[in-house]
C-alpha cells in the first residue's frame, strides 16, 4: 500500500472545477464528480500503476501516469512508497497545457 500525496496545484485545479460545476450544475453534481474523482485517486493506494502511461510527460524523469474521470484527467507520478497526484486537467483544454 502507498500513501496518495495531493501537489498544492492539483488540489486548487480539483477545488476551482468543483467550483466551477457548482455553479453550473449546482451541487449535486459538484459533489458527484468530487467524490468520483477521490474514490478513483483512492485506488491508487492498492493499485498505483492502473492508471496508463501520460505520453506527452514521456521527456520528463518521472514516469507520469493518469486516470480519467468523466472529462478530467488526473495527472500522478509514482514515487518510492508513495503516489503523487499533480495535475486535475479538463480533458477540453488544450493538450500541451499539462506541461
Amino acid at each position: 500500500m502507498v500513501e496518495v500525496i495531493w501537489t498544492k496545484l492539483a488540489t486548487n485545479q480539483l477545488e476551482r472545477a468543483v467550483k466551477y460545476i457548482k455553479e453550473e450544475q449546482g451541487t449535486f453534481y459538484a459533489k458527484l464528480v468530487l467524490n468520483k474523482i477521490l474514490d478513483s485517486v483512492g485506488g491508487l493506494e492498492t493499485h498505483p500503476k492502473m492508471g496508463q502511461v501520460e505520453i506527452l510527460l514521456k521527456h520528463k524523469k518521472s514516469e507520469y501516469r493518469y486516470l480519467v474521470v468523466w472529462n478530467y484527467k488526473i495527472i500522478y507520478r509514482i514515487g518510492s512508497n508513495k503516489v503523487v497526484v499533480s495535475r486535475v486537467f479538463h480533458t477540453s483544454q488544450n493538450p500541451t497545457k499539462i506541461f
